[in-house]
């Protein structure tokens, strides 16, 4: 793609692509996404579902095909992700506790969001190719039967849980202030699994430098708690009851997500491997 694209009169310098290879690109105070028509209008459409919904998305400013691709234009949700946020609290100690009370207000409107719009079922099939379980099954060698068996046992005991459509990989680096971007990984699955990956995904990445990335900030045990009994409330008063045990299973299932498809950055994908095993395997 361009390094620079005019669209809609305005223009827009390249930021990356995403996995679907979709191109992001950054306006005044816009982005633009342009890429394969298919998957634009996938991704416009879980936009729409959860704009209905009122989950706390962009504003969706214009759509249409530039050059055979489709491509649409949302409004920016913010100067700063949280993760960029958190980096910079934690580089001089620890997060603070305005950008932390900043961050559970997003999750609780993403959460209340992801509540009404919750299904008494999900399925279990949908979920689990969500979170790219047969991937990483592949991927991990001599444990892959074992994470399988695992997952059924957890997807069994979450199935009490009523389902609701995901963001798919919601953590501070996809949260803005204004509501949440990156919506490509978006499926089908219990209600809770967004929350608890927001809390837990930077636990997974390596705070030291030798590997290919690093993580940027830290929750303490205290914020964690914090950020727990701010949001089981929302689920209690939908009458929706989520257990420690629950809230484990959740964090598995996310882990799954995070492990798999790592295989460009082997040695960040075997710290993870290492610690999947570690925690949930052994």
């Amino acid at each position: 793609m361009p390094a620079t694209l005019s669209i809609e009169g305005k223009t827009f310098d390249l930021l990356g692509t995403q996995r679907s290879g979709a191109a992001v690109y950054r306006g005044q105070s816009e982005f633009l996404r342009i890429g394969e028509k298919s998957n634009i209008t996938r991704d416009l459409a879980l936009h729409h579902e959860m704009e209905k919904a009122h989950y706390p998305v962009a504003e969706i400013r214009a759509e249409g095909e530039h050059e055979g691709k489709g491509y649409f234009i949302e409004a920016s949700l913010g100067r700063a992700s949280f993760r960029a946020l958190f980096a910079d609290d934690y580089a001089t100690g620890s997060i603070t506790d305005t950008n932390f009370a900043r961050f559970v207000a997003v999750a609780k409107k993403l959460f209340v969001a992801e509540v009404r719009a919750a299904q008494p079922k999900w399925n279990i099939q949908e979920f689990a190719a969500g979170i790219n379980l047969m991937h990483l099954s592949r991927e991990i060698g001599g444990y892959g039967k074992a994470i399988e068996e695992r997952f059924v046992e957890v997807a069994a005991r979450l199935q009490k849980m009523p389902g609701t459509l995901l963001h798919g990989d919601c953590n501070a680096a996809n949260m803005y202030e204004g509501g949440v971007i990156d919506l490509e990984d978006s499926f089908y699955g219990p209600v809770g699994y967004d929350i608890v990956s927001a809390l837990m995904t930077a636990d997974w990445s390596p705070l030291t430098r030798e590997h290919e990335f690093h993580a940027h900030y830290r929750f303490t045990d205290d914020q964690k708690n914090e950020y727990v009994q701010a949001l089981l409330p929302i689920a209690k008063k939908a009458q929706i009851h989520i257990s420690q045990k629950d809230i484990n299973d959740l964090a598995f299932c996310r882990a799954i997500w995070l492990c798999s498809g790592m295989n460009a950055w082997p040695r960040l994908q075997q710290w993870r491997f290492d610690k999947l095993i570690r925690e949930y395997l052994s």
